[in-house]
């Protein structure tokens, strides 16, 4: 972080600290095992809790467990569960009275929750001084993350402008009989696009969804470029202190 100013390097490596002592691993881990969880029980969802509820409910639950993730720092944690709570109660709304505006609001404060929440976990990966568990957890915790807040980012796009991505011929649209449909087709592009595979089922249309893909494909390649040169760097300079 040397090209950074001294206060904002200084800043980040506390806060970084602060993860550290306040025993980030089971955070870590519990955000982990809500994400594996959204992308396991998406799919059957609806056959326990609806169809429209599925996607906000186990959102609910990955915003959760962000904010617990975050619990360990005074003023990051407020802020969070400002956020956090926010978020929360725009997607219940929404869900139960279907309000476009709130819950597209719900969808903006839940980006900038896990938005906050990547930073932080891929400063901390960042500044670690060894391989460990907690650095690996966190590190696949930040990749899908990525992919999730591209997929809010993607959900936005076509609440506020329909048509902007497209599954096969037809504009991809939110359906009122399923909603949840629509969220799990993006969080599906999304990850499709950030790994690059690029099965070509669901394709952006508009100017911005392009290169909103383009920039969530290079962060998907540089990030996975970075981590892994950051664990093998991390595992040579703990072998030699060893």
């Amino acid at each position: 972080m040397r090209f950074l100013p001294g206060r904002v390097s200084d800043f980040l490596q506390t806060v970084a600290h602060r993860d550290f002592q306040g025993g980030a691993l089971g955070r870590h881990g519990a955000l982990l095992s809500s994400l594996i969880i959204l992308f396991g029980a998406l799919p059957l969802g609806h056959f326990l809790v609806g169809e429209n509820l599925r996607f906000p409910l186990l959102l609910a639950l990955v915003l959760t467990t962000a904010i617990f993730v975050n619990s360990h720092q005074r003023w990051i944690y407020v802020l969070t569960l400002i956020i956090g709570v926010g978020a929360i109660s725009g997607l219940a709304y929404s869900a139960y009275f279907d309000s476009a505006p709130i819950r597209i609001a719900g969808e903006m404060l839940g980006l900038a929750l896990l938005g906050l929440t990547t930073f932080v976990m891929f400063n901390s990966l960042l500044h670690a001084d060894e391989v460990s568990q907690d650095t690996v957890i966190g590190g696949i915790c930040v990749y899908l993350l990525i992919g999730l807040c591209f997929a809010l980012s993607f959900i936005l796009m076509t609440d506020l402008s329909p048509g902007a991505l497209a599954l096969g011929t037809e504009p991809l649209v939110r359906s009122a009989a399923d909603s949840s449909a629509h969220s799990t087709t993006l969080l599906y592009f999304s990850f499709v696009t950030l790994t690059t595979l690029g099965y070509g089922d669901v394709r952006p249309i508009g100017e911005l969804a392009r290169m909103l893909s383009v920039v969530e494909a290079l962060i998907g390649q540089l990030y996975l470029a970075i981590f892994v040169a950051r664990l093998v760097a991390l595992y040579v300079v703990s072998s030699q202190r060893d």
